[in-house]
């Protein structure tokens, strides 16, 4: 079969070239065009039609700014699904360019399945988007245990085919088999975009200082597609802070504690069982907490308390996460025996549970192939 796929950043070009593979191992004559990046090209054995790189756009501004080049490019890639003449269109993620270029116009004009893989966080925002995914998308591939009574009882069919998170760990095992142990290391996960730095890696730093003058190693783990220079601008006084790349599994396995800014690293941290204060700081404005509290349809933020359902990781954000309460929070989780550290692991080790063993890529591709043998 012929399958198109578009993904628009570093985590859907990992998680895309994984499906990749999956689909090859189960369809031997598949044949692959896509928007993607150097991680899918390397699966499938050919170029991408458009390289991520082009579309990396962060912020209403920098979208606003880059428009007329968004839709050029979007029109390239439906004239490149045209040609390509796919059996199935799968959008990874990446929903505001899907939405708006992939889902009307697979459906629409080349009237082709099409298989969305990582739906959209509607559960958080933008609901009303539930009509497209309805109306363009034949089925629905979520990596969120709940996700999946949210979106069908919207009347998307939907299937969970466990979390891409936990094939990296399962990859990063077989690679590491060696045991390791706990270390006095305390890890800072800040994010990887420059207003993720800019905003918490200060006070993630301010608030471990008093640690590292008691001999305790804290480590920065440096984000994929980042340099050492991203992070100078935001280091101040602790310029000598180590920042190691490439390796933040390794780091997750061996540190004692975590500082982690929401996002997919919280929940790579809660599979390494790390305990964590998650903190996102938003410019520390209390307008942001607020907005997010009165906005937003759900009453965490980091996807450990989500897959949970309940506080089982302290989060701290926007005004709240300063140095000194992160520095609080995170003397309690130190001691190996405060309860506080105990009842996170304990809450870890169910997220372990919960999430499973099973590598999710598999699942994804014969979730495909099934729907489309269904459909013929």
């Amino acid at each position: 079969m012929r399958y198109f796929l578009v993904a628009g950043e570093a985590s859907g070009d990992l998680h895309a070239s994984a499906l990749i593979r999956a689909l090859r191992a189960e369809d031997p004559e598949a044949s692959f065009a896509f928007m993607g990046g150097d991680k899918m090209e390397a699966a499938a054995g050919v170029a991408p039609i458009v390289h991520y790189r082009e579309v990396a756009f962060m912020g209403i501004v920098s979208v606003v700014k880059n428009l007329g080049k968004l839709t050029r490019i979007g029109r390239q890639i439906q004239a490149a699904m045209r040609d390509f003449a796919p059996d199935v269109v799968i959008p990874v993620d990446y929903a505001d360019f899907n939405f708006r270029f992939i889902i009307p116009y697979a459906k629409k004009e080349l009237r082709c399945p099409v298989i969305y893989y990582i739906l959209p966080k509607l559960w958080a925002w933008r609901a009303g988007r539930i009509r497209q995914l309805r109306r363009y998308v034949d089925l629905g591939l979520s990596i969120l245990p709940f996700e999946t009574s949210y979106f069908s009882d919207r009347g998307l069919r939907t299937a969970y085919i466990g979390n891409p998170c936990v094939d990296a760990k399962l990859t990063y095992l077989a690679e590491h088999p060696e045991p390791v142990e706990r270390e006095q290391m305390l890890l800072l996960v800040p994010g990887s975009r420059q207003s993720e730095l800019r905003d918490n890696l200060p006070e993630m730093l301010a608030a471990t200082a008093a640690y590292s003058q008691l001999g305790w190693r804290v480590v920065i783990a440096g984000a994929p597609g980042l340099t050492a220079a991203d992070y100078a601008p935001h280091l101040g006084k602790y310029s000598d802070t180590p920042i190691l790349f490439g390796d933040t599994y390794g780091l997750m396995r061996r540190a004692h504690a975590a500082l982690v800014t929401s996002g997919t690293a919280t929940l790579e941290a809660g599979l390494w069982g790390i305990p964590m204060v998650v903190c996102y700081r938003m410019g520390g404005r209390r307008i942001a907490r607020l907005a997010f509290e009165r906005l937003f349809r759900v009453p965490y933020f980091s996807l450990v308390n989500l897959i949970l359902d309940r506080s089982a990781v302290p989060e701290l954000l926007a005004d709240r996460a300063h140095s000194v309460q992160i520095l609080s929070i995170l003397s309690r989780l130190i001691p190996e025996e405060d309860h506080r550290r105990t009842d996170q692991l304990q809450a870890l080790a169910q997220l372990q549970e919960l999430m499973g063993t099973e590598p999710s890529a598999p699942r994804a591709a014969r979730a495909i192939l099934s729907y489309l043998h269904e459909a013929r």
